[in-house]
C-alpha cells in the first residue's frame, strides 16, 4: 500500500516538473528566440519572426490547432500575430511554425522609466505547451529645461564731433550700467555673451554684415545678491584689458542666460558734448523663456515590475 502511494506521489512530482503541458514521452515544444527584451517609445514599432518547433510524436494524437497568444502586461503592445494559427498538424513529422509578431509602442511615456512583463504562449488544442518571457521598457519622457534669457542693449564711449559721412549715434558721451539681481534662496549660475555691432569705433555689424559674440563670461550669484556690468567691465571683456577714458564708441548686446528667472535692469546715461547736459533712463529688461533638451538621468529610479502571469 505504501509503495503504491509513493509511486503515485512520484508521478505527480514528475508531471509538475514538466512545466507546460506536453504528451507523456514526447519531446517538448520549443519557441525561439526564448525571450524578448524590447525598448519601445510611444509610436515605435518592432516586428519579429518567432519560430515554434513542434517535434514529431509517432503514435501521439497530433495537434488540431496551434496558436501564439500574448498574455500579461505586455499583451497590449502586441498588435498582430500572423498567421493566427496552424493546424491540423500530423504527428508523424516535426513542424517549424513561423509567426510574425508585431509590437507597437502604445503606452505613453511617464516621468520615470516603465517596465512591463508578460509572455508569449504557445497554445495547442487549448493547452499551454511552451512559453517565453517578454519584457518591454518604455523610456521616461524626454525632459526639458527652461532657460531664461535677457538681451540687453548697451552703448558705451564717446562719439566725437566729426565730418564723418555717417555715425551710428549723435555726438555725445554714452554709458550703460546693467544690474543683475538673484532674489532666490539658492545660488544661480549665470552665463553671459557679448555681441558688439560697433567695436572701439569700428562698425562691424552694419547690414548686410552681421556680428557674432566676441566675449563670454560666467558667474555664480549667491542667494539674494546682485552684481553689475558697466562699460568698464564690458570693454575689459571685449578688448582683453583696461579701456582708455574716454572709451571709443562701442555698441552691442549683452545676453544673459540663467536656469532661474532674475531681475535685470539697465541704466543708460548720455552727456551732450557742447552743453554738458546729462540725461538718464532706466529700463527693466524683459525675459525670454527657451526650452532646451535635458540629458536623461544616469541612474533613474528603479521602476516597478509586473510579474509574469501564472498559467499553472
Amino acid at each position: 500500500m505504501n509503495a503504491k502511494k509513493q509511486s503515485s506521489e512520484g508521478k505527480k512530482q514528475e508531471d509538475h516538473e514538466r512545466g507546460p503541458d506536453e504528451p507523456h514521452g514526447a519531446a517538448p515544444v520549443t519557441i525561439n528566440p526564448t525571450e524578448n527584451n524590447l525598448t519601445l517609445n510611444p509610436g515605435d514599432g518592432h516586428t519579429e519572426t518567432i519560430i515554434v518547433t513542434v517535434p514529431a510524436s509517432p503514435g501521439g494524437p497530433g495537434y488540431r490547432n496551434v496558436k501564439l497568444v500574448a498574455t500579461g502586461a505586455t499583451a497590449v503592445f502586441v498588435v498582430s500575430i500572423t498567421p493566427p494559427s496552424y493546424g491540423p498538424l500530423p504527428n508523424a513529422e516535426s513542424h517549424q511554425l513561423k509567426f510574425e509578431v508585431t509590437f507597437r509602442g502604445v503606452a505613453p511615456c511617464a516621468e520615470n522609466e516603465q517596465v512591463f512583463v508578460g509572455s508569449l504562449d504557445v497554445i495547442a488544442d487549448d493547452r499551454l505547451v511552451a512559453q517565453k518571457r517578454v519584457r518591454i521598457v518604455v523610456p521616461a519622457c524626454p525632459r526639458e529645461q527652461v532657460v531664461y534669457s535677457y538681451s540687453v542693449k548697451f552703448i558705451c564711449g564717446e562719439q566725437p564731433e566729426c565730418p564723418c559721412e555717417c555715425t551710428s549715434v549723435r555726438p555725445g558721451t554714452y554709458a550703460t550700467e546693467i544690474n543683475i539681481h538673484n532674489y532666490h534662496e539658492n545660488e544661480v549660475k549665470v552665463a553671459k555673451r557679448i555681441t558688439p555691432v560697433v567695436l572701439a569705433g569700428v562698425v562691424i555689424g552694419r547690414e548686410p554684415r552681421v556680428a557674432g559674440p566676441r566675449a563670454t563670461d560666467r558667474i555664480i550669484l549667491p542667494p539674494h545678491s546682485a552684481t553689475m556690468d558697466d562699460c568698464c567691465r564690458l570693454g575689459e571683456l571685449l578688448l582683453g584689458g583696461k579701456t582708455p577714458s574716454p572709451m571709443a564708441l562701442t555698441i552691442g548686446f549683452l545676453e544673459i542666460t540663467s536656469p532661474e528667472e532674475l531681475a535685470v535692469s539697465a541704466v543708460y546715461t548720455v552727456s551732450d558734448l557742447k552743453s554738458g547736459a546729462v540725461s538718464i533712463d532706466v529700463e527693466q529688461i524683459m525675459v525670454a523663456r527657451m526650452k532646451l533638451p535635458r540629458p536623461e538621468p544616469t541612474q533613474p529610479p528603479a521602476p516597478p515590475t509586473v510579474p509574469p502571469p501564472d498559467h499553472h
